[in-house]
């Protein structure tokens, strides 16, 4: 299962049993890292330390999750799951993702949905159009699936070449020739941007003859301009797999290039002795975060160190045992980024995940507000 919207997470967030936890798992299995076996143990190590404080219910997820891994995961065809179970209510759901999430296991009253939406927030759904001079295929492609969505032709003449006086008759068929081929791209075109106006898509990408491209992206409205996002070779009769593949890597090749702006402007900045408007590594991101003065956090998605937090008011800290601002006692945390997300959400300010880039230096940092951060203690 995909998740497919920003509403489907909310329903799952809200979800809450009556009388018993929920369990939310989140696995990195991508089998280009890691052989199945592998994946095993890393599930073991993070459910052990569960288990001594976990009620029947919990352990009853555990052990339908640890079926589940041995007999149905697929380390081919995803790159991570996440499974959220509730045996005492027989809820169980598992999503397949195109992208490796951090490894978690957690116990608590709803499903454990940040990650998702982290997730979900680079999970674009792009439009490829695959064209030659009379027919054209357009797709929708989201996460790791593909489905059809319309077809066009035309009785577009082909190419010929008809001799006339100083070549006055072949100039002619050429541009007869152009001209149909101009009003089957205008008919393709406005076909996609009827797709865009009822059902927005993200990227708009072509997969088409590189001496056709150019003419074509010439016959574009501004609204598909705005998110074309480029082409690749492909002929217009290419099998789904093959659309899927090549719609996916460049999706990745141009996510790859936003990610390293960002992971630039942020070190740049970081490092500059008279900018201050960056810090990068995890003491600097969380007293940005506790001043209220990150307007971007940037941290690697498979980032992770262990922290502490405040349950009152969302003090973040690494050594401190209580909160210097209302004396609670603070709650530790295996990996404290994602409570790092929430306070970020919370105080208005922008999450960016790299997601396939993990350059990041120190694995966090954040452009800032206002100059310089004030070195507390934390």
């Amino acid at each position: 299962m995909l998740i497919r919207s920003e509403k489907q997470l909310k329903e799952l967030k809200n979800y809450q049993p009556k009388s018993c936890l929920v369990s939310s798992l989140y696995l990195n299995t991508d089998g280009s890292k890691f052989s199945k076996k592998e994946i095993e143990v890393i599930f073991k190590d993070l459910v052990k330390e569960k288990k001594a404080e976990a009620t029947d219910d919990v352990l009853q997820d555990i052990k339908r999750m640890e079926q589940y891994i041995s007999q149905n995961l697929d380390i081919v065809k995803t790159k991570g799951i996440v499974i959220f179970s509730c045996s005492k209510e027989n809820f169980w759901q598992v999503y397949e993702l195109n992208i490796s999430p951090p490894n978690l296991f957690v116990i608590d009253k709803n499903p454990y949905v940040r990650p998702l939406f982290v997730i979900f927030s680079k999970l674009y759904k792009i439009c490829t159009v695959i064209f030659d001079h009379r027919k054209a295929r357009i797709f929708e492609v989201f996460g790791n699936e593909i489905a059809l969505r319309d077809e066009i032709y035309d009785e577009t003449p082909k190419r010929i070449k008809v001799a006339g006086y100083h070549g006055f008759d072949e100039s002619r068929a050429v541009e007869y020739q152009t001209n149909k081929i101009i009003e089957h791209y205008k008919k393709i075109v406005n076909r996609l941007l009827e797709i865009y106006q009822s059902d927005k898509f993200d990227i708009l990408l072509v997969g088409a003859k590189p001496q056709d491209v150019n003419l074509f992206v010439e016959q574009l409205h501004p609204y598909l301009e705005k998110v074309y996002g480029g082409s690749f070779n492909l002929p217009v009769d290419a099998k789904e797999a093959d659309v899927l593949r090549k719609s996916l890597e460049l999706q990745m090749k141009l996510e790859i290039e936003k990610e390293k702006k960002v992971i630039e402007q942020l070190e740049t900045h970081a490092h500059s002795e008279t900018s201050g408007m960056a810090v990068l590594g995890i003491k600097d991101t969380i007293r940005a975060l506790n001043e209220a003065n990150v307007n971007k956090l940037v941290f690697n998605l498979d980032f992770t160190y262990a922290g502490k937090y405040c349950p009152s008011c969302n003090y973040l800290a690494l050594k401190e045992d209580k909160c210097p601002k209302c004396g609670t006692n603070l709650i530790r945390e295996s990996n404290i980024i994602f409570k790092l997300i929430d306070v970020a959400i919370e105080k208005g300010a922008d999450i960016y995940p790299i997601f396939y880039s993990n350059t990041l230096n120190q694995g966090v940092g954040a452009m800032l507000r206002h100059k310089g951060i004030m070195k507390t203690t934390v």
